[in-house]
């Protein structure tokens, strides 16, 4: 396999991704997981979680793209002047950018929201035209899950005297207000895509009982699986290993049906 990192220029910023191929031939257009990290996240993820499952994925012959929202790892920015809504452009750009590339096959890119990372896949994936979206121990309601990992003080420090310092993220007011404008499972409720829904089942940070509202809300409503023990980034290997497997599972079950679909007649 390859791997490559570049920069991609947005609206306002300069992100930084990473980009793994499986070794195939260079004609070959693969399909694409795309990552997407969440609240003070990066590409690499918590214990690199997403360096493994970008190479984890990889392997099973899928392009896997990860990326730092603005703020973030080493892209450009301040995390202060980072708004979910502003993660929502960035991420759409970042779709639009993967969908022109000749590697790639457009109409098989999967979304991998983990946390926060969720919330912003779940608002963007029908906006973009997505058609697979998997979500790891996501946010459901903004404010109130992101609230109480940085504590109500966190709020209104940051009302007073602008932001608030976080872990050595400066989260700004706007952040936190803008955080309340965006409803990832009424979102959810339109996506005319597949979902899959997983989430830790000892999650720390966002509650258990986001992963059967999402599953409740989505159109085709499911049960959600949960690897159980797993705290919310699923730091051991063998919680690692189970969420990657439980994923790759389900999405050669959809590359099956996709393939008898696609040759069903009309």
């Amino acid at each position: 396999m390859t791997h490559s990192l570049l920069t991609l220029q947005t609206k306002e910023e300069l992100l930084s991704g990473a980009l793994q191929l499986p070794t195939k031939k260079a004609s070959d257009r693969y399909p694409v997981v795309l990552f997407v990290h969440g609240f003070v996240g990066s590409k690499v993820g918590e214990h690199r979680l997403f360096v493994k499952a970008s190479r984890f994925f990889a392997e099973q012959g899928y392009a896997s793209f990860r990326f730092d929202f603005s703020g973030c790892g080493e892209s450009s920015g301040d995390y202060r002047n980072l708004t979910l809504s502003k993660q929502l452009d960035e991420l759409f750009a970042i779709i639009q950018y993967i969908k022109d590339q000749p590697y790639v096959d457009p109409d098989n890119i999967t979304l991998v929201g983990h946390s926060l990372g969720g919330a912003v896949s779940a608002l963007t994936a029908e906006k973009a035209d997505i058609k697979s979206l998997i979500l790891w121990s996501a946010v459901a309601e903004p404010y109130e899950d992101i609230v109480q990992i940085t504590g109500k003080a966190a709020v209104n420090t940051a009302k007073k005297e602008g932001v608030y310092d976080y872990h050595g993220f400066e989260i700004s007011h706007s952040f936190f207000q803008d955080l309340r404008k965006h409803h990832p499972l009424q979102a959810i409720s339109t996506f005319q895509g597949d979902v899959l829904i997983i989430h830790a089942s000892e999650d720390e940070d966002v509650p258990v009982k986001h992963a059967e509202a999402y599953a409740k809300s989505t159109t085709r409503p499911g049960i959600p699986h949960y690897i159980h023990h797993a705290n919310h980034t699923f730091a051991s290997t063998s919680w690692e290993n189970l969420l990657f497997e439980k994923t790759n599972d389900w999405l050669k079950d959809r590359a099956s049906s996709f393939i008898i679909n696609s040759h069903s007649p009309a």
